[in-house]
């Protein structure tokens, strides 16, 4: 682990002059600079000033200006990026750069509420005081094609050519993922560089589409994963001509989600398991399942963030559709795994491949903790085909006014995760969809718009 101290050693023995620091913004997106290594050093332990627009705006650079944060200065100031060392890495494919991973904290160096990270964190510290730890990790889905983004977008988005032997739609085919291997020889290896832990990668349901998946971990490491190996794989697509979108659904057919399976520990035995149930479930994950199937349709916001990640949100489309759970049923929104005691785990279904995946694990946290907090109990284990089901079933929110609107009468969310974090957030996702409404989308077409091309296909 890299300290303050042995900073200047490390800094040496890896050959790295330039630090390129990194936070990630309320919609996903990673920002930072490229500091001189003289500059990192004598930065600390505050970190280098950045524009608080950096933390509060919309995907289009336009700043919140309409809505505020107590944090937040009465002008546009600045705040910090507060490097994290124990993030500190080489590049491994440029000799002299390092990364590292920061949060956003105010002037007087105090906590940033709204920074996700440290959101996460504080979910994080609330379920160790429960007495638990967390194991966590991602399948990230994304769609892969032949042309550059500089050409894509030239073409207005259309006709794109996906990475695949054949236009035909299906799963785990082989000479679909043959054709991205070179793409993806080059991600691993990066990705291997960089200490990134991963346990496979497959053709995927979609004309182009991948899955790769990721080595479990702790929450905030394995967050940190998930945005560098976005980078990663933007980098290796620029770096190679083509192009890669984590944009849920940018054209026919099946779309892109992002599954969290995460396993709760106490004392190094597993919480959710217990031997001497018939089922093997413990009474804390029933509780805990409470939580989240109570909290379901408000984290839908969260898990679901932009315009576009509510067009995947289909009957039969490989999305859960509605609010429910079940043992091994990929088709329920919580997919519930007892096969042993280190394999038990939930898996929640419902993000959108667009997701903050800080703010992904901090409001599952939140609403387990709800569960545990108050008693919840989980609701009847669904047993069959969570799709086409009838109307007095739940369905959940299914365009991001909705979503927003299920959170804003969330009082569990709001309590754990805090009221001015949760409050921001709905502001900002009402803010989005008035951006759409306004600037060109139309919210009854089924057609993925120019807007959404243009707002989410190369930047999220």
């Amino acid at each position: 682990m890299v300290e303050f101290d042995t900073l200047p050693d490390w800094l040496d023995r890896h050959h790295v002059d330039v630090v390129r620091t990194f936070a990630t913004t309320l919609d996903g997106v990673g920002v930072g600079k490229y500091v001189h290594r003289n500059k990192f050093y004598k930065s600390l332990p505050k970190g280098h000033a950045i524009a608080d627009m950096a933390l509060s705006m919309d995907l289009a650079g336009f700043p919140h200006v309409t809505f505020w944060h107590d944090q937040r200065l009465s002008t546009l100031g600045d705040m910090y990026m507060q490097p994290d060392l124990t993030t500190l890495i080489s590049d491994g494919t440029s000799s002299n750069l390092g990364h590292c991973i920061c949060d956003f904290v105010a002037l007087d160096g105090e906590p940033v509420r709204i920074c996700r990270r440290t959101t996460l964190k504080r979910m994080v510290n609330a379920l160790g005081e429960a007495g638990y730890t967390m194991k966590a990790t991602f399948e990230l889905e994304f769609f892969l094609y032949g042309e550059s983004f500089e050409e894509i977008s030239k073409k207005k988005y259309q006709d794109l050519v996906p990475i695949t032997a054949n236009k035909l739609n299906g799963i785990y085919r082989v000479r679909n993922s043959y054709q991205a291997t070179t793409f993806m020889d080059e991600v691993i290896k990066r990705m291997e560089w960089k200490g990134i832990g991963w346990e496979g990668w497959n053709d995927e349901a979609g004309v182009g589409q991948l899955e790769l998946n990721l080595e479990p971990s702790d929450p905030v490491h394995i967050a940190d994963n998930v945005m560098r190996t976005k980078q990663i794989l933007y980098e290796v697509a620029c770096d190679m001509g083509m192009a890669v979108t984590f944009m849920p659904k940018p054209g026919e057919g099946y779309a892109s989600g992002m599954h969290v399976h995460h396993s709760l520990w106490r004392d190094d035995e597993a919480a959710f398991y217990d031997a001497a149930a018939a089922d093997k479930r413990s009474e804390m994950l029933l509780r805990w399942i409470g939580g989240l199937m109570k909290t379901l349709p408000g984290a839908v916001s969260y898990l679901s963030p932009t315009v576009n990640s509510y067009r995947r949100m289909v009957d039969f489309a490989a999305v859960p559709v509605a609010a429910s759970w079940g043992e091994e049923n990929k088709s329920a929104s919580l997919r519930l795994i007892t096969q042993s005691p280190a394999a038990t785990r939930v898996e929640y279904r419902i993000g959108a491949s667009d997701l903050n995946p800080y703010l992904a694990l901090a409001v599952m946290i939140a609403g387990g903790l709800a569960g545990l907090r108050h008693g919840l109990v989980a609701p009847d284990e669904f047993h069959n085909l969570a799709w086409g089901l009838p109307s007095a079933y739940e369905r959940l929110p299914n365009t991001i006014s909705k979503a927003a609107e299920a959170l804003a009468a969330d009082e569990y969310l709001a309590e754990v995760l805090g009221k001015d974090v949760v409050e921001y957030w709905i502001k900002s996702r009402e803010h989005e969809w008035l951006s759409f409404y306004t600037e060109g989308g139309d919210p009854e077409s089924t057609a993925v718009s120019a807007w959404e091309y243009e707002r989410y296909f190369a930047i999220i």
